[in-house]
């Protein structure tokens, strides 16, 4: 099975082209917002998480994706058997005290160089609907570490805007290299988030958290679930995406990336839902008269 791809002395170069053209040099704690003009908007916080410090966390047409109730927006890092860093927006962690390295209208790429271990990351709108994360993470720590695992993930909450509360169906729609899980609220707004990266990893899964929306769950634990396609329910529940990395030799980085895909209803899913409530209605009204 072919492994992430490894590369030595990439930080320097990425962070060198972000640093020139349009990018804008930063080194702040304010979480910048990025956006295609067309109706897709970001807030990314240092730490590479969405923010809640805007009124548009995570937005596409006017609709509003995260930014409700409790913000669940995290990710996290294991080796060697051991949680290295858990980054929180419920909690404002920032594990590795990254910061922005330089942003343009529609990408941000923010980092850190701590000893031990640190990360690049770049999120960027591609195209309308879109937002793409590409994380590298770099080994520091004197030797190489095993087991490494990354999980991501946030707490879908669309159908709120429109009055139809925190729940959605959760499905997940396949695993390993097309691993990818999605949240539809009950008006048909849907968020898809899927895996990018061009090598596989020793597993890619997708995680529907069958306990809780907002906290950050342990990578360990969702490949060890390995949950199968399917649908999941209806339920107020993250959705996630867990990589199991493998070994990252010392000085070593490794490379991966992943994309939120926002998406509105298609019409004859208006017009069922409108049905729907028609015979909810009538339904009522008719056991009143009787």
């Amino acid at each position: 099975m072919m492994k992430f791809e490894l590369k030595r002395n990439c930080l320097a170069k990425v962070v060198a082209l972000a640093l020139c053209g349009t990018f804008v040099t930063t080194a702040h704690a304010a979480p910048t917002v990025i956006t295609d003009g067309a109706g897709t908007s970001a807030t990314i916080a240092d730490a590479g998480y969405f923010s809640n410090a805007t009124a548009l966390g995570l937005s596409f047409m006017g609709r509003e994706f995260v930014n409700h109730g409790i913000l669940a927006s995290n990710w996290s890092l294991n080796a060697n058997g051991a949680s290295v860093a858990v980054a929180d927006e419920a909690t404002g962690s920032n594990p590795f005290s990254a910061t922005v390295l330089g942003s343009g209208s529609n990408v941000v790429i923010l980092g850190s160089f701590k000893s031990g271990w640190s990360f690049l990351e770049t999120v960027s709108i591609p195209t309308s609907g879109h937002v793409a994360v590409q994380v590298q993470l770099t080994n520091h720590t004197g030797r190489a570490a095993n087991n490494v695992q990354w999980g991501v993930g946030l707490d879908p909450d669309q159908g709120i805007p429109a009055g139809f509360g925190f729940g959605t169906t959760n499905v997940i729609n396949a695993t390993g290299l097309g691993a990818s899980v999605t949240a539809t609220s009950l008006d048909g707004w849907s968020v898809t988030l899927h895996n990018t990266t061009s090598a596989s990893a020793f597993a890619i899964n997708p995680y529907i958290d069958p306990t809780t929306c907002c906290s950050p769950v342990d990578p360990a634990l969702m490949l060890a679930a390995a949950q199968a396609p399917g649908s999941y329910g209806f339920s107020d529940s993250s959705i996630n995406l867990a990589y199991d990395l493998g070994t990252i030799a010392n000085h070593h980085s490794v490379t991966f990336g992943y994309e939120y895909i926002m998406a509105v209803p298609e019409p004859e899913t208006y017009v069922m839902l409108l049905a729907g409530l028609g015979l909810i209605g009538f339904s009522a009204r008719r056991r009143r008269i009787i």
